[in-house]
């Protein structure tokens, strides 16, 4: 879990780091490459030996290296991975804590699916770093809603279309709910404002079964729909997902992640919620955003 403390700081961090005149980002996209480059911090590719692993942050002496996978398949991804290594390099207390005992290499699990707190202050650094509120909130009313907005998004920050819809659930107003999955298995999730103000609901999380019901169930039960990534379009209810809630129609757009094994769900409604179904500003419902779980 991540305070809402730290989750400021990693924040301002990465807010720093754009707004560093020796980078000279003032708008879409900000490039991780040129800041490792600024920093004399060598990049190549390399061929991971085990699953899962996007990127490695590597140190000898006062030298650093960033590597990225040759699974990976696209620049939004490889991106957030080298900015998810970037996090490392300038989160303080991440150097001293990764390379203790003269370790020289650390190996991420980046993309929102780890449970360690170092990856989650790692993963939310890039998303913030390529995805800056004061760019992304302007640019995000532009882009419309729904799935097309993700992919609009994505395109302009040149951003992996998973970071993308996380980042776009955290500022949509309208109700939005993204799904990280692989075979019947969430293995991540958040929602937007709209569906957090739920009370009295049953929050799906990390490890619990994705809904029979729903598409994203019976995608994933062809591993070529993720591997060749497929696209499929239906609809859900949020009771769906959502033990307790309304039975809100959602439509629910569906993309294989290819070789990352993975599936991405973006469950979202063309109206609002009733103000009867959501949430008091001051009650506590249990629910915790991605980045403090």
């Amino acid at each position: 879990m991540i305070s809402k403390l730290r989750q400021q700081q990693v924040t301002r961090c990465a807010e720093d780091v754009v707004c560093d005149p020796d980078y000279g980002f003032s708008s879409f996209p900000v490039d991780p490459l040129i800041i490792a480059k600024k920093k004399e911090i060598l990049l190549n590719p390399f061929k991971p030996t085990k699953p899962g692993i996007l990127g490695v942050l590597m140190k000898q002496g006062d030298q650093f290296g960033i590597g990225y996978s040759t699974a990976i398949e696209n620049d939004g991804l490889i991106h957030f991975t080298v900015a998810h290594e970037l996090g490392h390099y300038f989160l303080p207390g991440h150097v001293d804590a990764l390379f203790k005992n003269g370790n020289q290499c650390h190996m991420s699990k980046s993309g929102f699916v780890s449970d360690d707190p170092v990856e989650r202050e790692a993963d939310l650094f890039a998303a913030t770093l390529l995805m800056p509120q004061g760019l992304f909130l302007p640019a995000l009313r532009r882009a419309g809603s729904g799935f097309s907005a993700i992919e609009k998004m994505a395109t302009l920050c040149r951003t992996s279309i998973t970071a993308t819809a996380i980042r776009f659930a955290e500022f949509s107003e309208d109700p939005c709910i993204v799904v990280v999955s692989s075979g019947s298995e969430i293995n991540f999730c958040c929602f937007s404002r709209a569906i957090r103000e739920l009370r009295n609901v049953s929050w799906p999380k990390a490890g619990d079964s994705l809904p029979i019901s729903a598409a994203t169930s019976r995608f994933n039960q062809l591993k070529e729909n993720v591997e060749r990534g497929m696209r499929r379009e239906s609809t859900s209810t949020l009771s769906d997902w959502v033990e307790g809630a309304p039975g809100l129609e959602l439509n629910e757009d569906v993309i294989g992640l290819g070789q990352y094994g993975k599936t991405l769900t973006v469950l979202f409604a063309n109206e609002a919620l009733d103000d009867d179904d959501e949430q008091d500003e001051d009650r506590d419902d249990g629910y915790r955003p991605s980045w403090e779980r």
